[in-house]
């Protein structure tokens, strides 16, 4: 089968590139063609369809207002993109799309051409963007759905998008402009990584039918531990954003002192953390780290927390934790009560409540039961997400979509 995979991002970025990429290796592996669209950019990965990759852009949280202002065309209805797939349809037809992120960078201006070529579209809800105006249900510290039933004027009110009105009020007229002309009416499937996506979908109009239930593939890799601390530490991972939990850590350290608390990634909420960690001496901020590292830092970890404010889709950090057998402390939000069970594999505690978080920690450090839950963990994602049965359930909604046409 000859696949079109469609990423904003062609190079390892976040949860969402990790699955996109995940599933390139492993469908290429399976003996399938792969082709890619995506933005142009330097840190790309090689792809045999790179020459059709639309033109880059800058719409990220760095950007200011002014600069997305002057990109506003672009950002609502991406003409380079729609161009850029209409050169890679003439060379050759792929069998089905398969989208992921586009995001503004690509918008969803290039499924105009795929639905005219007569290409089958399917999609992996990892966002709400199609009915959420800054994509994660999530404003003001906490889960968010004022702009249900299409109401995304609630957005420019609240300031949602990356907390700027001006911003918000772009996304605002993006939303309400995509629903006008049926951006995504060419996905015939839509894909939900977690039995609450897909119920969420529901919830906001997807009919039962378009939907079709796929956790992600998680692969166990082999620990590289250069550099990893000796002792007993507890570990984050993620991006350093609000919505992460991130405004957490600092009274988690106070709370574990003098254990060591490790934090590897990056994000908006960098620079405040690294100011708090100066009175939380046991805070350590490592930055971005590679992939290598970071595996071996999950796989010595005492204990992982993943204290998450938003609805998490799926949660990698949780499912690699427990790949490694690893203690998991979680907030009980969003999927991650579908791998984390309380005192079967790993420990739940409720959103944003700093003191139970660190209580939590302190039992799964000490409760000889915590390499129990961590062992059940494994089995559990180790099932969930095998690879094989990832591509086979791919495979399967693939066919399943060229049926419908």
């Amino acid at each position: 089968m000859r696949v079109l995979l469609v990423n904003a991002f062609h190079y390892l970025r976040g949860g969402v590139e990790r699955t996109y990429l995940d599933e390139s290796r492993w469908l290429a592996a399976a003996g399938h063609e792969v082709l890619h669209f995506a933005t142009e950019d330097p840190r790309n990965l090689p792809s045999p369809t790179a020459r059709h990759f639309a033109p880059a852009a800058d719409f990220g949280e760095a950007a200011p207002a002014g600069r997305l202002l002057a990109q506003w065309p672009r950002a609502l209805w991406s003409r380079p993109a729609a161009r850029a797939i209409e050169g890679l349809l003439q060379e050759t037809r792929p069998d089905v799309a398969h989208l992921h992120a586009p995001s503004r960078y690509l918008t969803p201006s290039f499924l105009r051409p795929l639905e005219r070529a007569g290409v089958p579209v399917v999609m992996t809800l990892h966002d709400f963007k199609p009915w959420c105006t800054n994509r994660i249900l999530f404003a003001r510290g906490a889960p968010c759905e004022r702009c249900r039933g299409g109401q995304h004027w609630r957005a420019l009110v609240t300031g949602c998008v990356q907390d700027s009105r001006a911003k918000s009020g772009v996304a605002m007229i993006e939303a309400y402009a995509h629903g006008a002309v049926g951006a995504y009416r060419a996905v015939r499937c839509w894909i939900a990584p977690s039995r609450f996506v897909l119920e969420k979908a529901i919830e906001h109009g997807v009919a039962r039918s378009d939907l079709r239930l796929l956790p992600h593939g998680v692969e166990a890799g082999t620990a590289v531990e250069p550099g990893v601390p000796r002792g007993p530490f507890v570990f984050f991972s993620g991006r350093l954003s609000l919505e992460k939990g991130v405004r957490l850590l600092p009274a988690l350290a106070t709370h574990l002192a003098p254990m060591p608390v490790l934090v590897a990634g990056e994000g908006p909420l960098s620079d405040w953390l690294a100011n708090e960690a100066r009175s939380a001496p046991n805070l350590r901020l490592l930055g971005h780290v590679e992939d290598a590292v970071l595996a071996g830092l999950r796989a010595a970890a005492a204990v992982v927390v993943v204290p998450s404010l938003f609805y998490e889709h799926f949660s990698y950090a949780v499912a690699e934790a427990l790949l490694d057998r690893r203690p998991v402390v979680a907030a009980a939000i969003g999927a991650i009560p579908e791998l984390v069970e309380h005192e079967v594999t790993g420990l739940l505690v409720p959103p944003g409540d700093a003191d139970v978080l660190g209580d939590a920690v302190d039992r799964a450090l000490i409760d000889p039961r915590a390499t129990t839950w961590a062992e059940a963990g494994r089995e559990r994602v180790a099932a969930l997400g095998d690879p094989r049965r990832h591509v086979e359930g791919l495979l399967s909604i693939y066919r399943e979509t060229l049926d419908r046409v």
